[in-house]
């Protein structure tokens, strides 16, 4: 099996530096629709001509869209994929597991690839993803290789060696859009995470990027995920540079063809220069390394090329001890240490460089000792751009008066044979030589094409008009063109998507729903605000899965009281986890799913199955399809309005309408897993250089697991069918939400119920 090296493309810049650069496939997004909006992205009009020149090398192009899809786009959605496959496109990357179900449906020939926000991370996600039609799964950061190996032998699978991380895991991360009104999962991440907070733990009050996490190298360890089956590597960048791009391709170029050590190294310098957060981690795969964590230093810290040696008086300016010439323009940053930036310096032409080093002027605090790490390279940027990736054709050219001019053309796509229209005619004067021929034809102009001559047969005494023999060469390349990068298949037909919207075709009001319900999410049910509580749904989430007393005081509340005992199962659920989970099901009646991993595990399992916030149904076509799936009921998305959930009002349709607001599913330790140091406590507060202060929860899983929670939680929605989170509230708190669902609900004094049974 070959392996795939799958490149970003923010724009067309990066497409072509992708494309020259070895890529074996591109993927792109489109203006609407797209995870990283925020880049310059492509449009319908041009997507196909973008489509066409990667084709003509053999490369794939994938169009990303992968946001989550609102009531009022789905006619737009559903347009915009048939038109981008219509294009082109060798597969649609979505986000939306339902949807993409529904198109392959309609659609057979359709290729789809689920999208890394979808958030499988292990063998029932895969399986899922595979009943519903996807033929390729981008697996989450954070699956483990152990889970990899599993995947890939049920489903072609991708995975990311190169890039940011993001600190939540994928498609679970609400903390952009609750707190700056601008959703991720909608293409308009902020990157809160990537700003300064202090803990309340020793070690860890001091204001920092607690959040940040460097940036992914896997480099030579994609030898391994080839091994077990990995069929593509994914460098993530849409936001990134068209040097970075290239620098990533050619790094991952060169380990895969093998290329000897120096070669390699001098590419990895190569993509640090070009972008580096952290000096790089392995990741999460092989488990948390020392590198993951990246608290002290924010952004694009670079290669270090000198340190400060002396501060020249005369001219002002501090001497850098380094064999590197820089350029006029060249970007640099001053650091201290492995924990402290400095500040940033650009060097001017009018800082001649000398021998041993170069001169540079900073209005920070620089110091001698100080390490200087070069961040724009614009010599390095001249360098990887300017490779050309071209198509070679062998040629035979025939030419003799009387007669028309024969080319025979070959290449990877086969052999074509052209006649001109005009005759050759008997040179009077002038006639033509081998080497204007060689000239005229060698002149590809806007086509990659690279000519190798076979042979040439030259009459004696030939003319040919110039402008008939370049309108000839025109015809021949632009005819190549077209068919090695023609599509080869049907368009799809547009389709009437409006009796699919909603159930039997019509929607039903929120005053249709069925007497309401209530569920509660809660870490312990043993507060007394509990008492004279009828829930229709007691979901469990344990503060330790492995804590069988936890459990066992559950199921004896639940017993008495008459609930129905739902287990919570996140998004994030590695191999190890479902085992556990696995043991426990004989005690409970149900499942809240929060991921479409859990979904397929209550499945396989027989369970009844809750899908929860974390499926985020965000249209009334995917909560249908949902249910036809088999949940016994759902919640919607907890990033829609009011207004927007009314439209989706279901029958079983629960909203999450009061309580702890999750922003954060953690997929590592805050602490760099330090357990021998550990205070093990269950709840921090993470605070913001504003003060507001995040709980930040603990729970353990076959590992530990942190969840950030809003900083306020969410005042109480009136709805029919409730979900409520209170897994970040004090008792108070709890009460003041139950005594108005509940009338006979006991108040609490001093944290203890004046009456009632317990």
């Amino acid at each position: 099996m070959s392996v795939e090296i799958l490149a970003p493309a923010g724009d067309t810049d990066s497409f072509m530096a992708a494309l020259h650069a070895g890529a074996d496939a591109i993927y792109l997004g489109l203006k609407d629709f797209s995870a990283r909006k925020a880049a310059t992205n492509f449009s319908l009009d041009n997507l196909e001509g973008m489509i066409r020149r990667a084709h003509v090398f053999g490369v794939k192009v994938f169009v990303a869209l992968n946001t989550l899809i609102k009531d009022t786009e789905l006619p737009s959605f559903f347009d915009c994929s048939r038109r981008a496959w219509n294009c082109g496109a060798d597969a649609l990357i979505l986000q939306d597991v339902f949807l993409g179900k529904l198109l392959k449906e309609q659609y057979p020939s359709i290729t789809l690839h689920l999208s890394t926000q979808a958030g499988v991370c292990n063998l029932a996600g895969a399986n899922l993803a595979r009943e519903y039609g996807f033929s390729r799964v981008i697996l989450a950061r954070e699956t483990r290789i152990e889970d990899i190996k599993k995947i890939a032998a049920v489903i072609e699978t991708e995975c990311f060696v190169q890039g940011a991380l993001c600190t939540c895991f994928s498609g679970q991360c609400y903390f952009s859009s609750f707190v700056g009104g601008n959703s991720g999962n909608r293409g308009l991440c902020k990157q809160p995470c990537r700003k300064k907070y202090s803990v309340d733990r020793k070690d860890f009050s001091k204001l920092s990027y607690r959040l940040s996490l460097s940036d992914l190298c896997v480099g030579n360890d994609c030898k391994t995920l080839e091994k077990i089956g990995v069929h593509s590597f994914k460098i993530e960048g849409r936001l990134r540079s068209a040097a970075y791009v290239a620098a990533s391709v050619r790094y991952y170029r060169a380990i895969l063809d093998g290329a000897p050590d120096e070669e390699i190294a001098s590419r990895l310098s190569d993509l640090k220069r070009s972008f580096n957060r952290g000096n790089f981690t392995r990741g999460y795969s092989w488990g948390q390394d020392s590198a993951l964590l990246s608290p002290a230093i924010q952004g694009h810290i670079g290669e270090e090329v000198g340190r400060i040696e002396k501060f020249d008086k005369q001219t002002s300016k501090w001497f850098v001890r380094s064999s590197f010439k820089p350029v006029d323009g060249d970007g640099f940053k001053i650091l201290r240490g492995s924990n402290t930036e400095v500040g940033g310096a650009v060097w001017k032409s009018g800082f001649a460089p000398i021998a041993g080093g170069f001169y540079l002027q900073s209005d920070a605090k620089v110091c001698v000792g100080d390490t200087v790490s070069i961040t724009l390279d614009h010599a390095l940027a001249q360098r990887l751009l300017s490779e050309r990736r071209m198509v070679d054709l062998s040629a035979s050219l025939y030419v003799a008066a009387g007669e028309r001019i024969r080319l025979d053309v070959a290449g990877s796509f086969g052999r074509m044979q052209f006649l001109s229209s005009e005759t050759v005619q008997q040179a009077k004067n002038n006639p033509v030589t081998e080497k204007d021929l060689r000239d005229c034809f060698e002149k590809t102009g806007e086509y990659p094409f690279l000519l190798h001559w076979k042979s040439i047969e030259l009459g004696n005494d030939c003319f040919i008009v110039r402008s008939a023999l370049n309108a000839f060469r025109r015809d021949v390349y632009s005819s190549v063109y077209e068919r090695i990068s023609s599509l080869k298949r049907e368009p799809l037909e547009e389709k009437n998507w409006q009796n699919a919207y909603g159930r039997n075709g019509f929607m039903v009001s929120a005053d249709a729903c069925s007497e309401g319900k209530v569920a509660v999410i809660d870490r312990d049910f043993s507060s007394s605000c509990y008492r004279n509580v009828k829930l229709d749904y007691a979901i469990l989430k344990p503060l330790n899965i492995q804590n069988s007393d936890e459990i066992q005081k559950f199921l004896r509340l639940a017993k008495y009281y008459a609930w129905k005992k739902y287990l919570y199962i996140p998004a994030y659920c590695i191999g190890a986890d479902f085992e556990i989970y696995e043991k426990l099901l004989c005690f409970f009646d149900g499942i809240y799913a929060d991921g479409i991993c859990a979904l397929q595990f209550a499945k396989e399992h027989s369970m009844h199955c809750i899908a929860g916030t974390g499926i985020n149904l965000f249209n009334r076509l995917g909560a249908d399809l949902c249910l036809r799936a088999g949940v016994e009921t759902f919640v919607l998305s907890k990033e829609l309005s009011y207004s927007e959930c009314k439209r989706i009002a279901l029958p079983e349709a629960f909203i999450f309408a009061g309580g702890s607001i999750k922003l954060m599913d953690l997929g590592h330790c805050l602490w760099g897993r330090a357990c021998h140091a550990c205070d093990r406590r269950f709840q921090y507060f993470l605070t913001d250089e504003a003060g507001r202060k995040f709980p930040l929860l603990r729970n353990v899983a076959s590992t530990c697991r942190f969840e950030l929670y809003n900083t306020v939680p969410l005042k109480k929605l009136e709805w029919k069918n409730c979900l409520y989170d209170f897994c970040a509230l004090e008792d108070e708190e709890k009460v003041a939400y139950l005594t108005n669902v509940f009338p006979g609900t006991m108040k609490l004094t001093n944290g203890a119920a004046k009456s009632g049974v317990r």
